[in-house]
């Protein structure tokens, strides 16, 4: 080993070696000296110094080894890129980790965000078709404007129309019976028009080169629907805003009592001159119908159709319309039931004892006195021929406006015989006291050709 200190009382020799690294000049030295020095050699106890001379070393045969203390400057600077290496190494290596795990951790928030937006837009388009189908179901069970019905029903009738016998429409179906010369040209016409979805032609009946012929069909329907281009959100917007105005109307109907409807009602009929004959509520799962039997012109009467339900926030809705057309222009019969959409209401103020006016006995007994009539007045002065003239009259003038009734049968109840007939127009069926002579109330009696019924205050032929 090479050494810049100079060991004192050691042996020296002085040799020419050609090794460059002190290891390999120690090595060359013990061979050098195996020929010069006559005792056994350790390379641990020799070492090496230069000369001034070069390739010219001072070699020493030390009595002790040599510890060789490391050179902490030389091992710093051997060990430093090393550790800068290493340091390197590692900063990316925890660079490369820590993208990576951003680059794991973005793709975890995209997929997150993806499947969100996959549920939302599953919720949406899941809550747009049950909105769309709640929409459609509603608009199936709102019923049709009457006088614009009756509109494109007269739009089929053919030039040569004579008369509208019967009409009666029920929700998005009607059913019409006409005398025409052409009953052909109105089921063309019927068949031609897109305000009907389908129409049957039932039966005619010829007479006097005319024709009596019903037909029966449905109107055609639609409605406006969310627009197809615009977005889901959109569309969700168009229904709930459609399905909260359905609502609000039903809530609004609700706010109004039956006597109110009925007295609005009426005002309307006495205001087109329609000629009340019965009122009659009735209904189902606690709804609320109403049913007028009117007399009138029907110019009245279509009046009254177009005015009561005039208007796009209007509350009246008709369930069913039946016209009877008749030979007195002034006694047309029409029913119509309207649907009024309010509920019959249980009272819930608590049962207490009446505490009212007491009302004297003679006062209550006055109401129950009933005037006799003027036609009962008077028959009592008239002579026995002379009320049998009249009776006949009367019968005669009321048999020249007969309308018809379908025979369906007889019953017996308490000992009563009834005949219960039906109108297929108005498809009503009347249970009829069957009389021997004209009485009091509606009834019945048999005649050679079947039976014949007074209604209020109406003939009718009962046919079998």
């Amino acid at each position: 080993m090479t050494s810049q200190a100079t060991p004192q009382n050691c042996p020296k020799f002085t040799l020419r070696l050609k090794s460059h690294t002190s290891r390999k000049r120690i090595s060359e030295a013990k061979t050098a000296l195996a020929g010069l020095y006559p005792f056994e050699i350790n390379e641990k106890k020799l070492l090496t110094s230069k000369t001034g001379i070069k390739g010219q070393y001072d070699v020493y045969l030390l009595k002790e080894e040599i510890k060789h203390e490391p050179n902490i400057k030389k091992l710093c600077l051997a060990i430093l890129p090393g550790v800068f290496i290493l340091a390197i190494l590692i900063f990316a290596i925890r660079h490369a980790a820590l993208k990576n795990t951003e680059s794991l951790r973005a793709q975890k928030e995209l997929e997150k965000q993806k499947l969100e937006k996959e549920r939302l837009h599953k919720e949406n388009e899941e809550k747009l078709a049950q909105l769309k189908k709640t929409y459609s179901e509603k608009k199936h069970l709102e019923y049709e404007k009457i006088y614009p019905c009756i509109e494109r029903i007269y739009s089929a009738m053919a030039e040569k129309t004579t008369a509208i016998e019967n009409i009666s429409i029920q929700r998005n179906s009607f059913a019409v019976e006409a005398t025409t010369k052409d009953a052909t040209s109105i089921l063309a016409n019927f068949e031609k028009s897109h305000a009907f979805a389908s129409v049957k032609m039932n039966r005619t009946t010829v007479k006097n080169e005319a024709e009596t012929v019903s037909y029966n069909g449905e109107f055609s329907r639609s409605w406006k629907e969310a627009d197809e281009k615009s977005s889901p959100d959109k569309k969700i917007e168009f229904y709930e805003t459609e399905l909260l105005k359905m609502r609000s109307r039903a809530e609004e109907k609700q706010g109004i009592t039956v006597s109110e409807y009925i007295k609005n009602i009426r005002s309307i009929m006495h205001k087109n001159s329609c000629n009340v004959q019965y009122i009659q509520l009735k209904g189902k799962s606690g709804n609320a119908e109403i049913e007028f039997f009117v007399l009138s012109s029907s110019k009245n009467i279509l009046n009254f159709i177009r005015e009561i339900q005039e208007g796009e926030e209007n509350l009246i809705d008709i369930k069913s319309f039946a016209l009877r057309n008749s030979e007195d222009r002034d006694r047309i019969q029409t029913t119509v039931c309207f649907d009024t959409g309010i509920e019959f209401k249980q009272n819930d103020t608590p049962l207490s004892e009446y505490a009212g006016k007491k009302i004297d006995l003679p006062e209550i007994d006055r109401i129950f006195y009933k005037p006799p009539s003027i036609k009962t007045a008077a028959s009592k002065t008239v002579p026995a021929k002379n009320k049998e003239a009249a009776a006949k009259a009367n019968e005669q003038a009321a048999l020249t406006k007969m309308k018809k009734l379908t025979y369906i049968g007889r019953t017996k109840v308490n000992g009563c015989d009834f005949v219960i007939a039906k109108d297929d127009i108005m498809g009503s069926l009347y249970k009829l006291v069957l009389a021997k002579t004209e009485a009091a109330g509606d009834f019945c009696v048999q005649t050679d050709g079947g039976y014949r019924a007074e209604i209020r205050g109406e003939y009718y032929e009962v046919k079998k």
